[in-house]
């Protein structure tokens, strides 16, 4: 596999300045979610090695999978995991740390976060196959991202608070939309509004939608536990969340509250945090922590 021995890291991380983050795995399950049915089988880990394998996308023609992988030696590149083959595929090489890809509205490049050596930390894009990145933004201290349209990417800013902040790609201009966000930022589907969990009261954290075109807020769902700030979208609008180890659902168009859909202990699960779901709904990707 891609990355070294345990012992190895062990020791190259004695002497590196830049830690890996948490080990963690991305499960792969076949999926089904509507209003007749439900089910969630065949969990394949398809990362299986030790460290960080993290930040699961599904490309739009529904073929492959990006994630952030570290590589023992202190920096974390991109992979595509291809769906059909089975197979994974570096995509960057660089002497920095990727993370967060992205597929950009027009299809022609994946946007990520770079994170440099001198602690520089923004959003950058590589043409679909790898080869050089360029900068989309002078935004600093980006952690993550999602994408409106061609012209508008929202991101998670790193501070004291941290706060949600739209970047117009046009002139570089950035504005704060909100304070203690949590980490995962999406497009709601069919809809030109963003959604994303609004962390400012440490005891009911509230998942909520935000509308450019008239600046308001509208509160979505209590998050599950009132403490996960990872959840996803179906594509036809129906909200995927977890507690660690148990996956719920909420349609905001006939759900008053979190449902249960499976509790993946029975997988030997009992750690997840990020999902993804597949353009054609039909599987979810689970990060699992080792």
């Amino acid at each position: 596999m891609k990355k070294l021995s345990i012992l190895l890291l062990l020791s190259i991380l004695a002497v590196n300045a830049f830690a890996q983050p948490p080990g963690s795995e991305i499960y792969l399950f076949h999926f089904r979610l509507d209003d007749d049915n439900f089910y969630i089988s065949n969990a394949d880990n398809i990362t299986e090695s030790p460290g960080y394998d993290n930040q699961p996308f599904f490309t739009p023609d529904g073929e492959s999978i990006l994630y952030a992988s570290a590589d023992g030696f202190g920096q974390t590149d991109i992979f595509k995991y291809n769906l059909k083959s089975r197979s994974e595929r570096r995509l960057t090489f660089s002497p920095e740390s990727e993370y967060s890809p992205t597929v950009t509205p027009n299809g022609a490049y994946i946007s990520c976060v770079i994170l440099k050596r001198d602690g520089d930390q923004k959003l950058w894009q590589y043409p679909k196959d790898g080869a050089i990145p360029s900068k989309l933004s002078n935004k600093d201290n980006v952690g993550y991202h999602a994408w409106l349209n061609d012209s508008t990417v929202y991101a998670f800013v790193l501070g004291t608070p941290s706060t949600l902040e739209s970047i117009m790609l046009s002139n570089d201009k950035a504005k704060k939309v909100a304070s203690s966000p949590g980490v995962t930022i999406q497009k709601i589907p069919a809809s030109n509004k963003i959604s994303f969990v609004d962390m400012s009261d440490k005891k009911r954290w509230m998942i909520k939608s935000y509308n450019p075109d008239t600046n308001s807020f509208e509160d979505i769902i209590h998050t599950v536990d009132s403490k996960s700030e990872f959840y996803t979208w179906t594509p036809s609008g129906i909200l995927l969340s977890g507690d660690g180890h148990k996956l719920y659902k909420y349609n905001p168009k006939s759900d008053s509250d979190w449902v249960e859909l499976a509790d993946l202990s029975d997988y030997g699960i009992d750690s997840f945090t990020r999902l993804a779901v597949s353009p054609k709904s039909n599987l979810i990707a689970i990060v699992v922590s080792e």
